[in-house]
């Protein structure tokens, strides 16, 4: 469309700029959030293998020592399974956030678009009459020059 100028079009710009940002940010955050799941995927496995080991110690008899090391172990796995939950559930935040973050910034490109495609059509609109504008002109101007030369009679 020559002639045709968006007003708004460096804000679409820098709103699909935004956009793209808060897709990569989203991305990045389900990935660090996947990877946190999966290692307390792995410190909730290892520490209930250790339980299970710790059992199998108890029914097989043991002395104090080695139970006593089982107990600090279990102890030292249970915290780090904590840290890991607590690292998980902060990451799945961050995540959902990222992901609001993409929705708003979609919306506003779209809205921006939507405002460039409304523009557009009171354009090509606009342009349709000024050529509707100029043909009727152009068929009065026609009119009046045959009435003139006489080709066409009034009826008279």
């Amino acid at each position: 469309m020559k002639g045709f100028r968006f007003r708004g079009e460096k804000i679409l710009e820098w709103r699909r700029v935004q956009a793209d940002a808060a897709r990569v940010a989203f991305v990045r955050a389900g990935e660090s959030a996947r990877e946190a799941a999966e290692q307390l995927l792995r410190a909730e496995t290892a520490s209930a293998q250790t339980n299970s080991e710790y059992i199998a110690a108890m029914k097989r008899g043991t002395d104090v020592g080695t139970i006593q090391r089982y107990r600090n172990w279990i102890t030292q796995q249970r915290a780090h399974v904590e840290h890991c939950t607590q690292v998980s559930r902060e990451r799945q935040a961050l995540a959902e956030q990222a992901g609001r973050a993409l929705q708003t910034a979609n919306r506003h490109v779209k809205v921006m678009e939507r405002l460039r495609e409304r523009a557009v059509a009171r354009y090509v609109e606009d342009e349709r009459q000024k050529e509707m504008k100029a043909l009727d002109q152009l068929a009065t101007l026609q009119y009046v020059r045959r009435r003139m030369e006489g080709s066409i009679d009034c009826g008279s």
